[in-house]
Formats: structure tokens, C-alpha cells, sequence
């Protein structure tokens, strides 16, 4: 039976509301499920979250939304740096509100511009590239 983080979390959960000790669970998990076992970090982890009255067992979201690299955003970066080609990421987030690596992963990706340098050349040739298809 494959077990999964939630429940090997359920069961972290139980022992230490049985008052069982970090110590205690630890040897006793990798008796039971040797390989299987969590780390003790992860135990150590989630003993101090349940000791700070956390009772969900499920991870947290971390990080941003993926949907903050959408064209509108990848337009008005594109739009920004048209203006003003020495532009600084951050003054593109302060402008915009997009993070740091969000507005990477658009000049670099999205907009395929592979020196800041030449940014301003290659986002001209993209917006006639942009012309040309919507002319024909």
C-alpha cells in the first residue's frame, strides 16, 4: 500500500496528540516503515507546525500564480521596455506589479530576448513581426 504525505502527516498528527516525544515517534516510524519513513527533519518539521496549533495536512501554496506570465503582462513588459529600453526589472515590477522572476521568465522566454542589450532591437523586429500578421 503506497502511503502518502497526508498520511504519513495523519499519522505524525496522531502521535503527538498522544504526547508521544520526537524521539519516541522517530524510532518508532522507522521500525514500523523503515525505508518508507519520513525523514526526521520532516518529523521534527511537522511536530513544531502542529506544536504551533496547525492542524491542516496538507502543504501550503508557495510561490506566485502561473497566471502572472499571461500575453496582457507579456504586452505590457513588451510595452515598457519599447519606452524605455534601460528599464530595470525593478522598475518593471514596481510598474506593474509582476515579481522579479515572472518578469525573467517573460523577457527571456516569452519574449526570447537573450542579452538586455539587444532587448530594444529584438522587440522591434517582434512588433513587426506582430504587423505583418496582422496585415495579412
Amino acid at each position: 500500500m503506497e502511503l502518502t504525505h497526508e498520511n504519513f502527516r495523519a499519522m505524525i498528527y496522531y502521535d503527538f496528540r498522544r504526547g508521544l516525544s520526537q524521539q519516541q515517534y522517530i524510532n518508532q516510524f522507522t521500525s514500523t516503515f523503515d525505508d518508507e519513513a519520513p525523514s526526521k527533519t520532516t518529523i521534527y518539521h511537522w511536530f513544531s507546525e502542529f506544536n504551533r496549533d496547525r492542524r491542516s495536512l496538507t502543504d501550503e501554496f508557495k510561490g506566485h500564480p502561473k497566471s502572472v506570465v499571461v500575453l496582457k503582462n507579456i504586452d505590457a513588459v513588451h510595452e515598457l521596455v519599447i519606452q524605455d529600453r534601460h528599464l530595470t526589472f525593478r522598475a518593471i515590477e514596481a510598474s506593474l506589479g509582476i515579481n522579479v522572476t515572472s518578469i525573467h521568465k517573460i523577457l527571456h522566454e516569452h519574449l526570447a530576448v537573450k542579452r538586455i542589450c539587444s532587448l530594444k532591437k529584438r522587440l522591434v523586429s517582434i512588433d513587426a513581426k506582430k504587423c505583418l500578421k496582422i496585415q495579412s
